[in-house]
């Protein structure tokens, strides 16, 4: 009797071993689907929100490109604008600029306004030129030491128009075949003439012989041409009287 009770308890827990058995492994299987159940919620959570996100920014980024496609139109208006405007100053300047021996003249006359001139003086000038000279055939000459730095202290200046006009002359001295230089200046560098006039005016001349200028005092025009002399060292400044007023033509101190 007792193996018969035995054998049944054995096959009793065996079968109950393999229930148990069966059981965690249903449950193991279980678990292992519900895991991979959540993982793949969990992925689809993350890829919805992943979509979403790039959805998002697809929007971000078509807005920022209409703006910017707005600001490149409004750009691009104002750049035709700005385009047309240069077109119309840029024609209007070459209507209006002044060129060449004009533009001379003008630079002339504000540096003249700019020492002091009146504009009344200027004016008269330019209302009394005339295509010829209309100087006088009497001319007054005067010599002159040019100075130069070996040769200070010489008489080196002149007066002319009686007293109106006191000139003064420096120039670049003459070198020796050493090129030493000499106490006489050289004829053929550029030589600086002032004008030093009655009205306290100073007018500055500088150029290479013979130099001619013109020059307004007291309502008459001078011509003034300044040339080398026969003797070394020394200028030759000649005067002559040109058109003037009624008045300034009338005053014996002039003439």
């Amino acid at each position: 009797m007792r193996p018969r009770v035995t054998s049944r308890v054995t096959r009793r827990h065996r079968r109950r071993r393999l229930l148990l058995v069966l059981l965690a492994s249903v449950a193991a299987t279980g678990l292992f689907l519900l895991v991979i159940m959540m993982a793949y919620q969990t992925g689809l959570s993350q890829q919805q929100a992943e979509r979403e996100r790039l959805r998002a920014d697809l929007q971000r980024l078509k807005e920022v490109n209409r703006i910017l496609n707005e600001k490149l139109a409004v750009a691009q208006e104002r750049l035709e604008g700005l385009a047309k405007t240069y077109a119309e100053l840029r024609a209007a300047y070459e209507e209006k600029v002044v060129e060449g021996e004009l533009a001379a003249l003008v630079a002339l006359l504000e540096g003249k306004l700019e020492e002091g001139i009146p504009p009344e003086r200027l004016a008269f000038i330019l209302r009394n030129a005339t295509a010829e000279s209309g100087c006088e055939a009497a001319v007054e000459t005067a010599r002159l030491f040019v100075e130069v730095p070996l040769a200070r202290g010489r008489r080196g200046s002149a007066s002319l128009a009686g007293g109106r006009i006191a000139v003064t002359v420096e120039g670049q001295p003459a070198r020796d075949e050493g090129g030493r230089p000499e106490a006489w200046f050289d004829a053929g560098a550029p030589v600086r003439a002032t004008l030093t006039l009655i009205d306290g005016r100073r007018e500055r001349i500088e150029g290479t012989l013979p130099v001619t200028y013109r020059l307004l005092l007291e309502d008459r025009e001078y011509r003034i041409v300044f040339q080398a002399a026969d003797r070394r060292g020394f200028l030759q400044v000649t005067l002559q009287r040109c058109g003037g007023t009624a008045a300034a033509v009338s005053s014996p101190a002039t003439d």
